[in-house]
């Protein structure tokens, strides 16, 4: 039997890869999704640790929006070059089941919906880079548009990343230096330096910092 547990309002965070099904080795992918989830997991404060719930979706539940946003943009890189779309949302939230990871209540209705958003806002020219949005009932209304503005910006900034100008992003977020990097890439220090600068990678980063001590 199913057992439900009330806990306080949360950020629930629903994660899932863009166009997977043109990805040819289904398990493989699924071997990176897990890997993933498991180091940030690790890494980066949890309430519920994200884990693949279907197919090629994931979930997790974290105390603060900022804590669930790092996991986003950490998740993110770590999928790179595969694309992922993300939903937020805060409330109440239902554990049905601890051992199997299912959980309902307010926040996943809103993180649902919240996922739905942003494929439908990606559908749209000006707005095809959105891979992330967040939605609250318990959140001043203003602030969720605050929030939502600085991540569609955010996620204009990644989606005109080039691949190695992505890697370099996912090695400064790992905590690697930029001597580190370029030995990686094989470039200099100073070109990675350049594209931090460039590329908005040193712009995104601060975004993300900021972002990331939300309540």
């Amino acid at each position: 039997m199913l057992q439900v547990k009330e806990q306080s309002a949360r950020v629930a965070l629903i994660g899932d890869i863009v166009e997977s099904r043109r990805t040819g080795d289904r398990q493989a992918l699924h071997d990176i999704v897990a890997a993933v989830l498991a180091r940030t997991n690790a890494e980066h404060a949890v309430v519920d640790p994200a884990v693949i719930t279907l197919g090629d979706e994931f979930q997790g539940v974290y105390a603060t929006l900022g804590d669930a946003l790092t996991a986003a943009f950490r998740i993110r890189a770590g999928l790179r070059p595969h694309d992922v779309r993300f939903g937020l949302g805060r409330g109440d939230i239902q554990t049905l089941d601890s051992e199997r990871g299912i959980h309902d209540g307010p926040a996943y209705w809103a993180a649902r919906d919240a996922i739905v958003e942003a494929a439908r806002l990606a559908g749209k020219a000006a707005l095809r880079t959105t891979r992330t949005v967040y939605l609250s009932p318990e959140d001043a209304p203003a602030l969720v548009v605050a929030v939502n503005a600085a991540l569609t910006a955010l996620d204009h900034i990644l989606g005109s990343l080039s691949p190695v100008s992505w890697r370099i992003l996912g090695g400064r977020l790992e905590g690697l230096t930029q001597q580190d990097i370029a030995a990686r890439e094989g470039i200099t220090p100073s070109a990675v330096s350049q594209r931090v600068r460039s590329d908005g990678i040193g712009v995104a980063m601060e975004t993300m910092r900021m972002l990331g001590e939300l309540p």
